[in-house]
């Protein structure tokens, strides 16, 4: 069929043209120049298999490569060998399918063809999905580059579940994606469920590149998780492809938040009501038509004290806003597959707080289904266009709580607890660190995780003659909070000599504020679709620092002048020299470290005594949390 041939050929001469007027090379790529060392790299032979064509980027040699356009049309004129043999592998096609496997090499989730580059040719032009491939892997070099470890995950994966179709670009995606499906990377898959893994993405695949995913900067894999974590795996199975399409279209622009440089805008301080802007237009709430408040506790206040803290906060709120705001409470509710959930009565209300980051997927199904509702989530760049985070730049507080805590060692060790090394973690931890080092560079940090399955700091601090720590109560060893106050151990027995402290009626009432005076508008309209966060500190008057008093008033007074540095942004444990575990950070003279940094700091301060666990080294609870949360290189 020459016709078909002459339809593909100008196809291909189309790709040529625009590949030419957009400066890229407009034929096949190929893979003994892209690698020229491939002859002496590791290969492995991994047999035949079925890859999406939409992965074989180019031929293994230049034999062929200026036969076919970079789109893999074919552009040699007719009644040439090429054209005939191409219009016979299409009749071959038609009539009863491509058999014979094609000989691929693959490298780095690339595949270049070594035989078969015009079966490849008319399977693509016919917008066929898929090709039997007989695979021989190349392996790359070792190195530190991220494009190379984020492969090593992919392997790590393969070896459970050898899947091409799903690729991920962010670390930690696989490991998080086997959780999702109730998997783990430690033993083989079951080849039946395998095949649904498959068939689910390509129903998937198939709406998203409908959508025009296929054109955006960003992997059909890392939009499938983002689907994943607002419906789960098992809503594929029994959906149809509207119910699917209908979804995605719901999820979209969290798909295309992921597409941008910039994920998050961060609200540093409250916001000041502008009297010129637009949406200054008086509030929408009164008396007459409260604005009604939901908020939604992970736990039972009465039994843990984080959730106590946020109720105080809800009742303040109640009673300074007495007839214009509404507020409720209830603690999410259970079941054996999603401990913490959601129920549709929250399109009843116009805000709703919910107080744990563990309850952001939750959250954020819910704020999906409901665009209409404000949803916030007590947490930290967990980026999401559809529900605003908050919290506090915890680490001020926790710089000031090293300086006490050198201040009352008398042999240079401090102990620290933490629950989980998720974003926010490490810079209190080495905020903690640095304020200890200013008063005494001698100071060592044990650092300790309550989260580890195997953890007995009690016993580690003792063994190390460790009095001065931050930290739990000694007796309550697995308790697993976020922050926790100096604790000094003597003869006599445990006191808890300074604490941070948190004023939730301060951060809710701004909140508030904000939306009475319709600045989450305002601040949604500037955001140009990136996630919100709420990133308060000591100078909006959020967080604060509680002495006992019966520390020496040296001790308070050193602690009130570096108090009121941070709060007058003079001075910041992260600017000027900086030295991690394994290097030097920043030199001196240095500004401080960007917001990001703080936030996403994956390192720990030369002075700390200590590593970093991943996610398997940890209790279930905490495994879940650093999944969702966890910084970079702890997600498996």
């Amino acid at each position: 069929m020459n016709e078909e041939y002459t339809k593909a050929r100008k196809l291909g001469e189309k790709a040529i043209r625009r590949a030419r007027n957009e400066g890229r090379d407009p034929y096949l790529p190929v893979l003994d120049e892209i690698l020229p060392e491939a002859d002496s790299l590791l290969r492995e032979h991994i047999g035949v298999q079925e890859i999406p064509l939409r992965m074989i980027s180019g031929t293994k040699n230049k034999s062929r490569a200026n036969a076919f356009s970079c789109s893999f049309m074919p552009i040699m004129a007719e009644h040439t060998e090429l054209s005939e043999k191409w219009a016979h592998l299409y009749d071959a096609q038609i009539e009863e399918g491509i058999r014979d496997p094609i000989q691929v090499y693959e490298y780095m989730l690339h595949f270049y063809v070594q035989e078969g580059n015009k079966r490849v040719s008319v399977l693509k032009y016919l917008d066929v999905p898929s090709i039997e491939a007989d695979i021989t892997r190349i392996l790359p070099k070792r190195s530190e580059d991220p494009e190379y470890l984020m492969y090593q995950e992919f392997l790590e994966f393969y070896a459970c579940a050898p899947i091409y179709d799903i690729v991920f670009t962010q670390p930690g995606s696989y490991h998080r994606f086997a959780s999702m499906v109730n998997h783990d990377l430690t033993k083989k898959w079951d080849l039946d469920f395998i095949n649904i893994i498959r068939g689910s993405f390509f129903r998937f695949y198939s709406v998203f590149e409908k959508k025009g995913g296929d054109k955006l900067p960003i992997t059909a894999g890392d939009a499938f998780l983002l689907y994943l974590q607002v419906y789960r795996f098992d809503s594929l199975l029994d959906r149809s492809r509207d119910d699917i399409e209908e979804r995605l279209d719901a999820v979209w622009k969290e798909v295309l938040l992921e597409t941008k440089a910039v994920k998050v805008s961060l609200i540093k301080e409250p916001m000041q009501e502008d009297k010129k802007s637009f949406f200054s237009l008086g509030s929408l709430y009164n008396e007459n038509r409260p604005l009604q408040v939901l908020f939604i506790y992970g736990r039972d206040p009465e039994m843990d004290s984080w959730e106590q803290a946020h109720e105080r906060g809800r009742l303040d709120i109640e009673k300074k806003y007495a007839g214009i705001v509404h507020t409720e409470k209830k603690i999410a509710a259970a079941c054996s597959d999603n401990p913490m959930r959601i129920g549709d009565e929250v399109k009843n209300y116009d805000a709703v707080f919910t107080t744990r980051r563990e309850l952001m997927t939750d959250t954020l199904r819910a704020a999906l289904k409901y665009p209409q509702v404000r949803f916030f989530n007590c947490s930290i760049y967990l980026n999401h266009a559809s529900v605003i985070g908050y919290f506090g730049r915890m680490y001020e507080v926790m710089f000031l709580l090293g300086r006490i805590a050198a201040k009352l060692s008398d042999n240079h060790k401090i102990g620290y607890v933490a629950n989980a090394p998720v974003y926010g973690r490490l810079s209190e931890i080495n905020a903690f660190a640095i304020g200890a080092s200013l008063v005494d560079p001698q100071a060592k940090i044990y650092l300790a995780w309550s989260g580890k399955k195997d953890g007995h700091w009690c016993r580690d601090f003792a063994e190390e003659k460790i009095h001065i720590y931050a930290g739990p109560h000694w007796q309550d060893e697995k308790d697993a909070q976020p922050v926790h106050g100096i604790h000094q151990i003597t003869e006599q027995g445990e006191t808890v000599l300074a604490s941070p402290l948190w004023h939730w009626n301060c951060y809710y009432e701004k909140i508030i504020q904000m939306i009475l005076e319709r600045q989450w508008d305002q601040a949604r309209y500037a955001s140009n679709g990136t996630a919100l966060n709420c990133w308060w500190g000591m100078d909006a008057g959020v967080i604060d620092l509680d002495m006992d008093p019966s520390l020496n008033w040296m001790i308070r007074k050193d602690a009130d002048i570096y108090k009121r540095l941070l709060i007058q942004n003079a001075w910041n444990p992260f600017e000027g020299e900086l030295h991690s575990q394994a290097e030097k950070i920043q030199d001196a003279g240095t500004e401080r470290l960007a917001s990001k940094d703080i936030i996403a700091m994956d390192w720990l301060n030369h002075n700390v005594i200590g590593t970093i666990p991943s996610a398997s080294e940890l209790n279930d609870d905490m495994k879940r949390m650093t999944i969702m949360s966890g910084i970079k290189g702890t997600r498996e």
